[in-house]
Order: C-alpha cells, then sequence, then structure tokens
C-alpha cells in the first residue's frame, strides 16, 4: 500500500498536528509506503529551528519519503502557498507513485485547491480542529487583539471568508477520522450533511515507550524546585495567560514553585504581564521550542504538576505526554479533556479561565505529595492501556484498509 500524508507541520514539530503526523509515520507498519509532502520550515521559535537541521532517516524508516514542496515562514500565510504546492504537486506524485490513497489534515485544509482536480485516489482526513473552535477558543481567553500569535490575529481577521471556506471543505464527500467523540459529536452538530458512518473515532495517542516516568534522579532537572510545567505553542487559546494570572499568588504560599514554559511563540506579551504584577524571573522560564525529544521528556520527569488551562483544544497530545511520564496534570473540563481525565482519578479538572481554580488545584498538589503520585499512577495507567501510538498507527491503517476496499 502506498500512502500520500500531507502534512502542513511536520518536523520541526510546533503544534499538535505536527505531533500527531510525526508519531502515526514513525508507528505505521513498515509494510506500507508513505510519502510525506510537507512545507520547509525556515525557522521556529528562538532557537529558529529548521527541518534542515533533523537528519531524516535517523527519525524514519526507508518505507518513508519526505518531499520538501514550498517554504514556511510563518506560522498563517505559508499555508495557503503550501495549499497551492499540493494541488500542483500530488497530482504528479499519484500517477508516478501509483499512490493507494492520501490522509490529509485541517484545520490546515492543505488539499483545498487538490479537491478541483479529479484524482480517482480516496482521501480521508483527519479533523484535529476547526477554525470555528480554534475562534471562540481565542476569543475566550480575554486577550487583547495585539497580544496574540499571528495566526490568531489572522483567524480574526479572515474568519468570515476562512469560515465559509471551511464549511465548503467539511461537506466534500471523503473518509474522516476524528482524534475524539467529542469532535465527532460537534461535526455532526454543526455540519448535518456530514455522515456519520463515514467518520471514524481514533483518539490521539503517545508514544509510551519513550514518554515514561523515571526513578533516575540524574534524569531530571530543577531539582530543588516545585515545577509547574506548561508545553504548547504560546497561544491565547492555549490558556498560558491563565498560568501567567496565577503565577504572583502561588510563589507566595510555595517559595520553591517554579514555573517553566515550553513551546515556540512569542513570548514578550506574557513577560510584560508578570513584569507588571511584580514577578521576578528568578520563578519563571520561557524555554522556547525544545528540538531534542529526550530533553522533552525530562522536562516533563522533572515536573511536580502540569497545566493545561485550555480554552479550546480538541484532545491535547501534550496532556497524553505528561500523563505517560506519570506527571499529575491540571486542566480544564473542555473539549475532549474529559474523555482521558476522570477529575480526581487521573489529574485535576477546573472550570476554564478561572485563575483562582487553577491555584488552588495547584496549591493542593504541591502540598500533597501521595496525591501526586496517586494521580501520576493512574495517568500512566490510564495512556498505556487506552491511548498508546502502536495501537492507533494500526487502527488507522485499517481504516486505510476498509477505504480502499470500499473504493474497489
Amino acid at each position: 500500500m502506498k500512502v500520500c500524508i500531507l502534512a502542513p507541520e511536520f518536523l520541526p514539530v510546533w503544534g499538535g498536528v505536527g505531533a500527531y503526523i510525526v508519531e502515526l509515520v514513525r508507528h505505521m507498519p513498515s509494510k506500507v509506503d508513505l510519502h510525506i509532502v510537507t512545507p520547509f520550515r525556515e525557522r521556529i521559535g528562538h532557537s529558529r529551528v529548521s527541518s534542515g537541521d533533523y537528519n531524516f532517516s535517523e527519525h524514519f524508516g526507508s518505507n518513508v519519503h519526505i518531499h520538501f514542496i514550498s517554504r514556511a515562514f510563518d506560522t498563517f500565510f505559508y499555508n495557503a502557498s503550501f495549499q497551492h504546492a499540493v494541488a500542483k504537486y500530488v497530482p504528479k506524485l499519484v500517477k508516478e507513485e501509483k499512490i493507494d490513497l492520501i490522509h490529509s489534515h485541517t484545520a490546515h485544509m492543505p488539499d483545498l485547491l487538490l479537491s478541483f482536480r479529479k484524482l480517482r485516489v480516496p482521501v480521508v482526513t483527519t479533523i484535529h480542529t476547526t477554525i470555528k473552535g480554534q475562534r471562540q477558543g481565542t476569543k475566550s481567553s480575554g486577550m487583547t487583539f495585539g497580544e496574540l500569535d499571528l495566526s490568531e490575529k489572522m483567524t480574526f481577521l479572515a474568519y468570515p471568508i476562512l469560515r465559509l471556506i471551511e464549511s465548503f471543505y467539511l461537506t466534500k464527500p471523503r473518509y474522516y477520522i476524528t482524534v475524539s467523540q467529542w469532535m465527532k459529536c460537534q461535526l455532526l452538530k454543526d455540519y448535518p450533511k456530514m455522515v456519520s458512518r463515514r467518520i471514524f473515532v481514533i483518539r490521539n495517542a503517545v508514544d509510551v515507550q519513550i514518554f515514561s516516568p523515571s526513578a533516575n534522579t540524574a534524569d531530571k532537572w530543577f531539582e530543588d524546585k516545585n515545577v509547574i510545567l506548561f508545553t504548547g505553542r504560546l497561544i491565547a487559546a492555549k490558556g498560558i495567560n491563565v498560568v501567567i494570572d496565577s503565577i504572583s499568588e502561588i510563589i507566595k504560599m510555595h517559595e520553591n514553585a517554579y514555573f517553566v514554559f515550553i513551546g515556540p511563540g512569542n513570548p514578550i506579551p506574557y513577560i510584560k504581564r508578570l513584569k507588571s504584577k511584580g514577578v521576578s524571573n528568578s520563578y519563571y522560564r520561557f524555554l522556547g521550542y525544545v528540538k531534542d525529544r529526550k530533553d522533552l521528556v525530562s522536562y516533563y520527569r522533572s515536573a511536580s504538576v502540569y497545566v493545561a488551562p485550555t480554552f479550546y483544544e480538541n484532545l491535547p497530545i501534550r496532556i497524553l505526554e505528561a500523563m505517560a511520564c506519570g506527571v499529575p496534570v491540571i486542566a480544564t473540563n473542555v473539549c475532549a479533556i474529559p474523555e482521558v481525565i476522570e477529575n480526581g482519578v487521573e489529574g485535576i479538572l477546573i472550570q476554564p479561565g478561572s485563575a483562582r481554580a487553577l491555584i488552588n488545584a495547584i496549591s493542593m498538589l504541591l502540598e500533597d505529595e501521595s496525591l501526586r503520585k496517586e494521580l501520576g499512577r493512574n495517568a500512566r495507567k490510564k495512556v498505556e492501556k487506552h491511548f498508546n501510538w502502536k495501537d492507533a498507527a494500526h487502527k488507522t491503517l485499517n481504516i486505510y484498509e476498509h477505504v480502499l476496499s470500499g473504493e474497489r
């Protein structure tokens, strides 16, 4: 079987879509020939990591073929040039390599223009998020327009046309994968013309062999600190401002509390907020994009608490990564997060937008080591059983085979 994966994000990973595609490719059985069509990312984060900094042969097997067809310099406009390049390049690739199936990913809609070409190849699209949901999350954050990331600003400005395009895209006859049951229900509610039996649910997953707890204290960072960790793009919808607004009170109650932020994006608006609240930079650090996965795992293992007070975010892979490392998670009870965390069992769920609720939850966990350990153990067990990439990749392959058998 030959599959073309349209990857608007790949390496370097700067979002959940990229993390999903990279792990799917890593865990797909080697009998599947994979052609990854993706933009070459020029820079990311303060370390300015690019696609050129990776040796792809070290990351993937010989069944994986990378096709760079455009360049990405930002987090929004690059997508239009990628859509155009896909429409020109993929028909040739399908013909020359005898591609059996195309796997696309949205809300990027990389095959938007390609859908106007008459290809006799079925398309499976994984829906990670929607433009409607992203805008709702950004709006709920309460951050000013000037504080937003470029992608969030442009989504606001171009929302009417983007929403119209998305509505057109999601009503095209094709097969869909959603990464949560919640998202499938939302799609059927918002787009009644979508056919339920053509929407498959395969929940997000994590590599439980790589993301795992460690008893080796030498493997940990910030030994003398209680680290409260946040990972992910520095965008308003992920609720990073709620974390920022909790710091001044937390450090008054817990002098050894230390907040670590990992992920690409502009930290300046958040640093300004902290300075305005009189918070010393000795209590926090923005690390930017972490290229080495081993370092990322070490940071998870060093954390006493992981926080994800998101306003909108389907089923976040970053939460699964923390859980796999045995770190107690505090997250909001929005979107599909309750599908992975039962409040008080695998983590703590709070209301979105409440710095007070986050402060109380962080303080409770920092004061109760036994509770932290219990939540961490339960979280690890849940992820191992229900959210591992080995199973998710095989389920995805089963869908490929199901779709192809229906097309014959």
